[in-house]
């Protein structure tokens, strides 16, 4: 055991026996604090100086006590509440104004630090100099430089020599802007008192006036050693540190900060700095994010969260910052290069191009990002710029590949330099299969068929165990319908190569195109007798099936085949399509489970699962796959209409047009684009939803949906009277929960509340299971017949038990009625759902007050009221019953802290001044 160890057992055995066991007095407990303090057990002491202010509450003496072990611990809040108390309760101020004013100052309470007595009878001229010293010091941070002059002058005709007297001149030199003077003066009195935390603050400061950093931090780093619980000089220290990148340094005092506030911006971008340079990428995208998320969006921090993302290959998180601030990166900058790539393996083609513009095209890898992009532009329609990375890439092109890459997209472009390229291509690599086969597919999706046969002529010339030219011999024929041409060249085929099942295949063809169906599905068959998963046979066949009204055995076939083949993943597919096709939901979500969990999954594979989950009513599951659907496949229409249909159900408005812009910004879309301005009609965005809506045709703008943005649109401008006849036609459309609100609210707006309600009852007839309606039908019933309301309320609640808004309105109408106890029971189930919910705890309080329960009401308002709670009236309900309750000075301070708008709440706020002080 060591020495403290037994130091306090013997000051406990003391205690004990000099109290016993009985009931201690305040002056015993006092007593023992100070005894605790004498031997450096401040903890022990706080809770004797507790002890006593439970006993005796009027004690001035614990409550000063107290309030000054607090400081000494850092409990800045603490100590300023039991200073005022104390001093409320008689203690002297001579005594407590030199401790409450560093709790003051701790604090950042400025107005309450100029309010102090700084001549208070019975303080020493040295205690005098030192409260006005920050009584100065929150002056100037209120800017009230006069009054901080007057005082200054006042102060220094004190006679002392204490330390302050000496930073009160060094605040009139840094008021008159001589911080020369100011900092030679603050150095002199360093030496007067080296560990002065005051003279350690402004000497710190005036360093950093003066550019001084590196002075600075050696300052504050001689601070925090002295007083190691000033977390605000920590995090200036921190900061500092991390601008003269001094992370190793830095490191420890950011931990120690962040584990009190984890939530910090600044923080965690310093983490995120200082894990980045360490190389540890993950934790410090992690960190980044955490600081955008509280604020932190400055370049700096979406550059180093873009970089970290895309070394650690998470693109979607490297486009998405990187994206946030490209406008604000040079050219060629190579932010720029890692967000094209981003962007491209994303399939964001569209946005890459923008980026890729930007680039010089010098380097190498630029030659790979503008073929790639040329590649991503062209599938997804994009032509204009598929064709500028197309002329891009084809300056960097020389290799018999590359002119057949930029052939191919040039010959899709229509650009008939792209046949160039190709027949180039093949030049230099006539032994290149691919290259050939390149060729012979262009020539014939160009429709230059006589080219496309007579290359692969020459082709079975050159090389007579060629099985491909003879292939696509047959498909030539079949497009020309030269059908015995096609039998000929069948023929050939088998010939070089008998059992190869693409023969069969283009004969089942030949077959259909000759109305030849059971010849056909015999040609099938045999080739799913030697391959029973032939994908292109079982499909085929299906299709000849279904001609015939015989899908059900194709169905079974492809069941049975799949059972003996769980991981193909293409067979599955072609099982689920068929299903869905046939309207099997449940068995084509079955069937797609397995693949749930795989990676890089066709675009198949999110349309059968996302429209059968949207049929089986599947919500939440739904979104999921959606977003990510859209995530993979950002400019696939069906995954964004998708996600827009879920998004309109949950007002995410803000969602929805983030979804919409990367697709709109590449693609020309009118359906997508009169949803895009719906949503920024639900925003009340009118100028970008009108920008949308005034250029459609007349006929576009008859329709129904239309006409509804247009009724929300004069809404929200005021004219109410040119909404009316577009909400009716809207509602009557799709008479919908959120066309209803637009009726009823045209209706209101208009004065022809009694329509509004007409309407609004006979949709509850027809609709008895709407809960949003009959919410609206209730709430409009609080003002007509409570009792009624009373009764909508708890029909719905037969329905949504945990309806928030319901439970919290029902208990307000009890308690108007004094049915406390059903009141309280409503409040409280409310309270449970939303704790931090200010109106539901300002309902559960007056029931409270109203029971006679102040104390349990008080201690619910506490939790949540603040100077921000934007309630003026729960707000006023609050500070009233801390007068109530006798806390008079904590009550004034509430009342007084916060700017009152509405005038009902000033009258309030001056009554309550009247009746109380």
């Amino acid at each position: 055991m060591n020495k403290a160890s037994v130091g306090s057992l013997i000051l406990l055995a003391g205690l004990t026996g000099l109290y016993g066991c009985g009931q201690s007095s305040v002056d015993e407990y006092v007593s023992a604090a100070r005894q605790y303090q004498e031997a450096n057990d401040i903890e022990a002491a706080i809770i004797e100086y507790k002890n006593a202010v439970q006993l005796d509450p009027t004690a001035p003496l614990p409550r000063f006590e107290l309030g000054r072990l607090y400081l000494e611990k850092g409990n800045y809040a603490g100590a300023e509440k039991e200073l005022n108390r104390a001093m409320e309760l008689g203690h002297p101020a001579s005594k407590v104004l030199p401790h409450l004013s560093v709790a003051y100052q701790y604090t950042g309470a400025e107005n309450a630090l100029t309010a102090l007595d700084h001549n208070a009878q019975g303080m020493t001229a040295v205690e005098k100099v030192k409260v006005g010293f920050y009584k100065v010091e929150a002056l100037i941070k209120l800017d009230k430089k006069e009054e901080a002059r007057k005082l200054i002058d006042e102060l220094t005709k004190l006679d002392t020599s204490s330390v302050y007297e000496g930073l009160l001149q060094s605040l009139h030199d840094i008021l008159e802007e001589n911080y020369d003077a100011a900092l030679t003066n603050t150095l002199a009195l360093r030496e007067q008192s080296p560990a002065n935390k005051d003279v350690l603050l402004q000497l710190a400061r005036l360093y950093l006036v003066k550019g001084q950093q590196a002075e600075a931090a050696q300052v504050y780093q001689k601070y925090v050693e002295h007083f190691p619980a000033d977390l605000t000089t920590k995090f200036s220290l921190a900061a500092l540190l991390i601008e003269q990148r001094q992370l190793e340094q830095a490191d420890p005092l950011v931990t120690e900060l962040l584990s009190l506030a984890q939530d910090n911006g600044v923080l965690n971008q310093f983490k995120g700095i200082i894990e980045a340079s360490a190389g540890n990428y993950e934790l410090a995208l992690t960190h980044l994010e955490r600081a955008i998320q509280n604020g932190r969006n400055e370049p700096a921090v979406r550059l180093l969260a873009g970089h970290s993302a895309y070394q650690l290959e998470d693109f979607p998180a490297a486009s998405r910052h990187l994206s946030m601030i490209a406008s604000k990166l040079p050219d060629n900058h190579p932010g720029l290069r890692m967000l094209a790539d981003s962007l491209l393996q994303q399939g964001l083609s569209g946005d890459a191009t923008d980026v890729l513009n930007r680039l010089e095209g010098e380097m190498q890898a630029d030659a790979a990002l503008f073929s790639k992009a040329g590649f991503e532009l062209l599938r997804e329609g994009n032509v204009e710029d598929a064709r500028k990375m197309v002329e891009r890439s084809s300056e960097l092109s020389s290799s018999a590949e590359d002119l057949a890459r930029v052939g191919l997209l040039q010959l899709s472009l229509n650009d008939v330099d792209g046949i160039v390229n190709l027949e180039a291509a093949a030049e230099k690599a006539p032994e290149s299969e691919l290259t050939q086969q390149t060729l012979l597919a262009a020539y014939v999706s160009t429709d230059q068929l006589d080219k496309a046969k007579a290359l692969a002529k020459e082709w079975t010339t050159k090389d007579e165990n060629a099985l491909l030219p003879w292939l696509a011999l047959v498909d030539i024929a079949i497009k020309e319908k030269q059908l015995e041409e096609a039998q000929q060249a069948i023929q050939k085929a088998t010939e070089v190569s008998p059992d190869d099942v693409r023969i069969k295949l283009s004969q089942a063809r030949l077959y259909v195109q000759q109305e030849n169906l059971k010849q056909a599905k015999a040609e099938l068959k045999q080739v799913l007798n030697d391959d029973p998963a032939n994908i292109a046979a079982l499909s085929f066949l299906f299709a000849v099936e279904k001609e015939q009204g015989n899908e059900e055995a194709s169905l079974k076939q492809v069941e049975k085949v799949l059972q003996g083949n769980q991981e193909n993943v293409q067979l599955r597919l072609l099982l689920a399509r068929m299903q869905f096709s046939l309207n099997k939901v449940d068995s084509t979500l079955k069937t797609l489970k397995p693949l749930e969990k795989e990676e890089d999954l066709p675009k198949l594979y999110w349309q059968l699962r996302g429209q059968s989950l949207l049929k089986s009513n599947q919500i939440t599951q739904a979104q999921e796959h959606f977003e990510k659907w859209n995530k993979a496949s950002p400019l696939n229409k069906n995954a964004i209409l998708g996600l827009l249909l879920i998004y309109d159900a949950q007002n995410k408005y803000d969602d929805g047009l983030k979804v919409l812009k990367p697709f709109l910004k590449t693609r020309d879309d009118r359906q997508l684009s009169v949803i895009k301005a719906y949503f920024h009609a639900m925003l009340r965005q009118i100028s970008d939803a009108r920008a949308i809506i005034e250029p459609l045709p007349e006929n576009v703008q008859a329709v129904p949906f239309v006409r509804g943005i247009k009724a929300r649109l004069a809404l929200q401008e005021g004219k109410a009277e040119l909404a009316v006849e577009d909400a009716v036609a809207a509602y009557n459309a799709l008479p919908n929960a959120k066309n209803l609100v637009l009726v009823l609210a045209s209706y209101e707006a208009t004065n022809q509340h009694e329509k509004g309600f007409s309407v609004l009852k006979q949709h509850i007839d027809e609709n008895p299971n709407d809960v949003r309606a009959n919410m609206l039908y209730a709430e409009r019933l609080i003002g007509k017949d409570a009792k009624e309301a009373q009764k909508a309320y708890e029909n719905i609640l037969k329905v949504t038990p945990d309806n928030f808004v319901v439970l919290n309105n029902l208990a307000y109408l009890y308690f108007a009625e004094d049915k406390l106890d059903r009141a309280e029971q409503l409040s409280r189930k409310a309270v449970e759902l939303k704790p931090d919910n200010a109106d539901a705890i300002d309902t559960l309080a007056q029931v409270l007050i109203k029971k006679d329960q102040p104390e349990e009401a008080l201690a619910l308002y506490d939790g949540v009221i603040n100077k921000n709670t934007r309630n003026e009236e729960v707000y006023l309900n609050y500070v009233e019953l801390l007068f109530k309750q006798g806390k008079t000075a904590l009550a004034e301070r509430k009342l007084a802290n916060r700017e009152y708008k509405r005038q009902s709440a000033k009258e309030r706020q001056q009554a309550l001044k009247e009746q109380y002080l």
